[in-house]
């Protein structure tokens, strides 16, 4: 998918962490170019970012356009460190109102989304996560900013996954960056998603979660297509081949056909002549077969 991106063409780069401050404003005419999106909420938070800081630099506004798209494009989809176990959770991404909230205990409320910003947030910045004081309205940081990273889950490849958000940007004392991870519990047949606990240590916080979209499907992409092979039998391997083997075939002669021999309408078949003789060579065999079962094969004929 292209689209165009006429006049005043706007660009986030927070979720890329480019650069927070300043806004620039790009004028130019911008492609936009979509690969391909895990979900259609991805596209539309894409979208989102691009709308929001501006810069003045052409090249600039391109490259974090290209950034941002590849921050999340297939985002929200895993697979285990040991390709058994593969993980989809674009399920449990908000795409409405203030996302996920849990009182941390501490003064705070703690806002997150799962592989996306957060539709409406309490802080200044569009972030995933956003920590807020109970009290002191306007006090406010985000506690870590897209590309998500992925790990395996705390009890082993296919107990669940934990994703983490980092911020560089707006730091603790010591420079110590803002990090968040959610630590996804798969629990089979839980529809939604249950907050279990939170935790903050020096800059640190630890979401606990679980839920059913944090199960892995029967197996990761590689061993989803082995298991499946191992599945198939000689006739369908058979089948497979053949049918792929008759296409080459004959889009490869027509072609040939049609550009080297100059042939045009049904002519461009290749081997068209013996294709065509079939029937009646079917026919003809069909006809010996059944004379020769009649007793009729050689009638008409002596003996010399």
């Amino acid at each position: 998918l292209i689209l165009t991106v006429e006049s005043e063409a706007v660009v986030s780069t927070q979720s890329t962490g480019i650069a927070r401050k300043g806004e620039l404003v790009c004028s130019t005419q911008l492609l936009l170019i979509v690969l391909v999106f895990s979900s259609k909420h991805l596209f539309i938070d894409s979208l989102r970012n691009l709308l929001q800081y501006k810069m003045k630099s052409s090249l600039f506004c391109l490259l974090a356009l290209i950034l941002t798209v590849e921050s999340v494009r297939g985002a929200c989809t895993y697979t285990s460190s040991d390709k058994k176990y593969s993980y989809d959770l674009s399920a449990l991404t908000a795409t409405s109102g203030y996302g996920y909230l849990r009182n941390g205990g501490d003064g705070y409320n703690y806002w997150f989304n799962v592989c996306a910003n957060l539709p409406k947030s309490n802080c200044t910045q569009q972030a995933p996560v956003c920590q807020a004081s109970q009290t002191k309205a306007g006090q406010n940081v985000p506690t870590g900013y897209l590309p998500a990273t992925f790990a395996d889950g705390d009890t082993g490849t296919g107990s669940g996954v934990v994703i983490t958000y980092v911020n560089n940007v707006e730091q603790c004392s010591g420079n110590t960056p803002r990090k968040t991870n959610l630590h996804f519990k798969c629990v089979t047949g839980l529809a939604g998603l249950t907050i279990t606990s939170i935790t903050e240590n020096k800059c640190l916080y630890d979401l606990y979660l679980s839920s059913g979209a944090a199960c892995p499907t029967s197996g990761g992409a590689k061993g989803k297509i082995d298991a499946d092979l191992k599945k198939m039998s000689g006739g369908s391997i058979f089948l497979i081949i053949f049918f792929v083997g008759a296409a080459v075939y004959l889009i490869v002669g027509s072609i040939v056909n049609w550009r080297v021999k100059h042939a045009s309408g049904i002519e461009v078949i290749p081997n068209f002549e013996l294709w065509r003789s079939i029937p009646g060579l079917m026919k003809d065999g069909f006809t010996f077969t059944k004379d020769k079962i009649m007793g009729l094969t050689g009638r008409g004929y002596q003996s010399v």
